[in-house]
C-alpha cells in the first residue's frame, strides 16, 4: 500500500494501519539503538580500571570524589576535625589518580567537604578523568550520544505523520468526531514520548558495565575472606557497591568512621545510580571540549 492510499483512507482502518507503522519505528529505532550500543569505540587498553574509575563510571563526580576522600581518610592522608572540618595531615599514597591528587592539594587548607568540591582544580581533574573514561570507551562520548540521538529519527518520523494527520481533519468534524481520531493522538504521543526518553545516551558503554561487573565480582572474592577492609578494599567497595557501603558495620570498624562518613555526605551522594537512559549524574557535568 502506497504512503497516498494510506493517507486517504480513513477510521479504524488508517489508525491500524498507522499503529502498524508506529510499531515498526520502534522496532528500526530500538535494532539502531543496539547496534549503536554494540559498537565499540575508544582504547579500553590492557590497564584495568582503578576504583576512582569506577566510581566515576557508577556514579558520577560525587562518588569519585567520596572514594578519594575514603582513600586519603584510611591513609591518614586527611582527617576530620572539629565542625565537620577536613584538613591534611598526611603525605599523599603513593600512585594516588589526579583527582585524588588535586583533593589533597585542595584541603592543605583546612575545608568542608561541599567547598572543597566546588574548588577549580578539583573539577578539573575531575573533567580530565571523565574525558580520559571516554576515550577509552568506558563513558559515552559526545559522538556516541549523537548517533544515539539519531536513532530516534523514526519514532519522530511517525510521530509527525501522525500529527499531519490531525492537522488534515480540521475542519472535517464527522472524521474528526471518531473514535480513531483518539486513538491517533495516543500513538502520536506515545511516540514522542518513547523518542524524548531514547533521546539520552547510557551513561556507561557496554565496555564500562563490563568493568564494573568484574570490580563487583573482585569485591564480593575479598568479602568473603572478612576482617577490616584496609583502605584500597573500602575504595573499591565504595566504589562499586556506592556510598551507602560506608554506613554498613564491616566499614565502621571505628567510631572516626561514622563521623568521618556523615563529613562527607554520604547520605546525599547518589549510590548505584546507573541511569539507564539520562547520561548526566548529580547536579554536575563537565562541559565538553
Amino acid at each position: 500500500m502506497t504512503v497516498v492510499s494510506l493517507w486517504n483512507s480513513g477510521g479504524a482502518y488508517f489508525l491500524s494501519l498507522y499503529v502498524a507503522l508506529a510499531g515498526a519505528a520502534l522496532v528500526v529505532a530500538l535494532a539502531a539503538r543496539a547496534v549503536v550500543w554494540l559498537w565499540p569505540g575508544g582504547d579500553p587498553g590492557r590497564r584495568t580500571p582503578g576504583a576512582v574509575d569506577l566510581a566515576y563510571l557508577n556514579g558520577g563526580f560525587h562518588l569519585a570524589t567520596l572514594t578519594c576522600a575514603v582513600g586519603l581518610h584510611r591513609k591518614g592522608a586527611i582527617n576530620l576535625g572539629p565542625a565537620s572540618v577536613l584538613d591534611v595531615t598526611g603525605p599523599l599514597p603513593t600512585g594516588a589518580p589526579p583527582l585524588m591528587v588535586a583533593i589533597h592539594a585542595r584541603l592543605r587548607e583546612p575545608s568542608s567537604w561541599p567547598r572543597a568540591l566546588a574548588d577549580r582544580d578539583v573539577r578539573a581533574a575531575a573533567a580530565a578523568l571523565h574525558l580520559k573514561l571516554a576515550r577509552r570507551g568506558l563513558l559515552s562520548s559526545p559522538e556516541r550520544r549523537r548517533w544515539f540521538q539519531v536513532t530516534t529519527v523514526p519514532l519522530w518520523l511517525a510521530a509527525a505523520f501522525g500529527v499531519l494527520r490531525l492537522l488534515s481533519l480540521v475542519g472535517n468534524r464527522a472524521e474528526a468526531a471518531r473514535g480513531a481520531t483518539a486513538g491517533i493522538l495516543v500513538v502520536v504521543g506515545t511516540c514522542a514520548v518513547v523518542g524524548w526518553l531514547l533521546l539520552k545516551a547510557p551513561w556507561p558503554t557496554l565496555a564500562g558495565r563490563q568493568a564494573l561487573r568484574a570490580a563487583a565480582k573482585r569485591v564480593d572474592d575479598a568479602e568473603r575472606h572478612g576482617g577490616e577492609p584496609n583502605a584500597r578494599e573500602l575504595m573499591w567497595a565504595v566504589a562499586v557497591r556506592g556510598s551507602g557501603e560506608l554506613l554498613t558495620a564491616r566499614a565502621q570498624t571505628r567510631a572516626a568512621d561514622a563521623r568521618f562518613a556523615e563529613a562527607v555526605g554520604v547520605h546525599w551522594v547518589p549510590a548505584n545510580r546507573a541511569r539507564k537512559f539520562s547520561w548526566e549524574y548529580d547536579d554536575w557535568t563537565p562541559a565538553q571540549r
